[in-house]
C-alpha cells in the first residue's frame, strides 16, 4: 500500500509538473525510477546476468555503447548508423545523468545500467520515435512490453490523464484549427493509439538487453532490422508525428504565457 501510494504521489507530481508536456523534465523522472523500480531493478539485474549477452559484456573492459561512440565502421553498417544518429541528435548521456554517481564506471552493475540506457537509445533509433514528449510515450510503451517497470507504467498513466486534460483545453490547440482536426488529432485519442502502437512493436521483437549488439557492430543495419524483427516502424506515431510537433510549438507558447503570468503575479 505505501508503495502504492508513492506511485500516485508520483504520478500527480509528473501530471502536474509544468513542463511536462512539452520539455520532459530528466530529474523528476530519474527520481521515479530510483524510488519505484527498486524491487523491478533487481528482478531484471538477475534475470539479465542469466543471459550470455550479459556474460559476454561483464568480461569485456569497454561497454558496447563506449565502443561504438568512439569506433570506426563502414557506412550503412549498425555502429556506424547508431553512431551518427546519435551525433546527429545530440543525444543527452542518460548514464552520467542518473547513474554514474552511483554505480561507478567499471562493474558489473555500471554495465547493467548502461545497457539500459542503450535499450532506450536503440528503440528511439530503430523505430524512429523523436525525443519529445509523444516520442518518449512510443518508447517506453515498446520497452514496457519486454521489461516490466513500475516507473515507466506511472508516466504513462500519468501521461494519460494529462492527454485527457489537454483534449479539452482550448489553448492547446493552435487557432483556428479546423473541426477534423480537432477529433483525429486530439491528444487523449492519440496518447491511446501511439501506447498500443509501441507495445505490440515491443511484442514483435527481442528485449533488447539480451541481444550481443558487440556481433552486430559491422552488420549492415538492414539485415540487423530483419533478423531482429525491427523493420516494421511504428506507422501511425511517423503519420501523426508533424501535427504534433505543431502541437507541441502551441504548448510551448502555452507554458510560457503562463510562465510570465505566473511572474507577474509574484512580482505584484
Amino acid at each position: 500500500m505505501k508503495h502504492r501510494w508513492k506511485q500516485i504521489k508520483f504520478a500527480w507530481e509528473y501530471a502536474t509538473h509544468f513542463q511536462t508536456d512539452n520539455a520532459p523534465p530528466l530529474d523528476i523522472i530519474f527520481k521515479f525510477v530510483n524510488e519505484l523500480d527498486k524491487k523491478e531493478t533487481k528482478t531484471i539485474y538477475s534475470i539479465f546476468c542469466k543471459t550470455e549477452a550479459a556474460q559476454k559484456l561483464f568480461a569485456s573492459d569497454t561497454h558496447v555503447l563506449d565502443k561504438i561512440k568512439t569506433g570506426n565502421f563502414e557506412p550503412g553498417t549498425f555502429g556506424a548508423e547508431f553512431q551518427s544518429w546519435m551525433q546527429d541528435n545530440n543525444m543527452v548521456d542518460l548514464f552520467k545523468f542518473g547513474y554514474e554517481a552511483r554505480t561507478g564506471k567499471a562493474n558489473n552493475i555500471s554495465k547493467f545500467f548502461k545497457s539500459t540506457v542503450m535499450e532506450h537509445d536503440l528503440i528511439h533509433f530503430f523505430m524512429g520515435y523523436d525525443t519529445t514528449p509523444f516520442g518518449e510515450v512510443g518508447v517506453l510503451s515498446f520497452g514496457l512490453a519486454r521489461e516490466w517497470r513500475e516507473s515507466f507504467a506511472t508516466i504513462l498513466y500519468a501521461s494519460f490523464f494529462m492527454a485527457i486534460r489537454n483534449t479539452f483545453q482550448k489553448e492547446k490547440y493552435p487557432p483556428n484549427t479546423k473541426l477534423w482536426m480537432l477529433i483525429a488529432y486530439n491528444p487523449f485519442f492519440v496518447f491511446c493509439r501511439t501506447v498500443v502502437e509501441g507495445w505490440r512493436l515491443g511484442k514483435r521483437g527481442p528485449w533488447f538487453m539480451t541481444v550481443d549488439w558487440d556481433k552486430y557492430l559491422n552488420v549492415d543495419l538492414q539485415q540487423v532490422k530483419k533478423e531482429l524483427k525491427l523493420d516494421i516502424k511504428p506507422k501511425y506515431w511517423h503519420k501523426i508525428a508533424p501535427m504534433w510537433r505543431v502541437m507541441l510549438r502551441q504548448y510551448k507558447l502555452y507554458a510560457a504565457k503562463k510562465s510570465n503570468r505566473s511572474s507577474t503575479i509574484h512580482r505584484t
